[in-house]
């Protein structure tokens, strides 16, 4: 079996088991576990946008940001992942009764497997721009002039972690985020995951190793981050994604 098979194997049990209202067993939720996004799964059948963002971080890397995060100061407090997939980049922390965590998913799949094994975090089934859009249309930005750039009752947060999508950033939200201009997905990621953290709140993020090595290509984009945060410490890593060879770096920045 296939990942893709597999992935359509856990989407109708998890179909099957929330139409009959049981419980999810300790042994359901290993099984629902084991999904994986579409990237690099067209070969295989996969579809949607997700062949092209959906690339799940590995456990021996979400332990590793899980003990970066602890080095560089995070203490505890609210955590936010803004591209939060099936979870594991909380796992570490959801032990700790006291800690809230807050999660945006677009995958609607992803987001209800996010729901079952971690009933304590609030999971979003939505864009992560629609933490800046007037809820419940997300039709219209929150005023620059408001006291808080986000509806998200737990702002500001201690730490933002997550594995964002790459590429050129152009959704059905882009149009709303046109300034500063950030060229790239994982840099408005970046870049408005910074405006939700409290004053010295740590950013920990894979990201494509390119916002590194690019050079001059995006330093207005990078400005604009630099004007948030400080940069911190940053690890090149192997190619970790099972279907996909795109080099990545961990990033730690903290927030000016």
């Amino acid at each position: 079996m296939n990942q893709n098979q597999l992935n359509k194997e856990i989407e109708n049990f998890i179909k099957q088991k929330d139409k009959s209202g049981e419980a999810y067993s300790d042994s359901d939720k290993k099984f629902i576990q084991q999904y994986e996004g579409a990237g690099g799964q067209g070969k295989h059948g996969a579809s949607g946008e997700g062949l092209l963002y959906e690339f799940y971080t590995p456990e021996f890397v979400c332990n590793l940001m899980y003990k970066l995060a602890l080095h560089y100061g995070y203490e505890g407090g609210a955590i936010l992942d803004p591209a939060i997939a099936t979870g594991r980049l909380i796992e570490p922390f959801y032990s700790d009764s006291k800690t809230n965590i807050v999660g945006f998913e677009i995958n609607a799949i992803t987001a209800r497997i996010c729901e079952i094994c971690y009933p304590k975090a609030k999971i979003y089934n939505e864009y992560f721009e629609t933490a800046f859009l007037k809820a419940p249309r997300f039709s219209q930005r929150i005023s620059l002039s408001a006291k808080s750039p986000s509806w998200l009752s737990l702002y500001p947060f201690d730490l933002i972690i997550g594995n964002p999508p790459y590429g050129k950033y152009k959704n059905k939200y882009s149009a709303y985020f046109k300034k500063p201009k950030m060229p790239q997905i994982e840099m408005m990621f970046m870049y408005y995951s910074l405006k939700l953290l409290k004053k010295g709140g740590l950013l920990v993020f894979i990201s494509s190793s390119n916002f590194l090595k690019n050079g001059i290509t995006y330093n207005n984009a990078k400005d604009e981050i630099g004007k948030l945060a400080d940069f911190v410490d940053a690890y090149r890593l192997p190619p970790i994604f099972k279907t996909s060879k795109v080099p990545t770096d961990i990033l730690i920045l903290k927030r000016k």
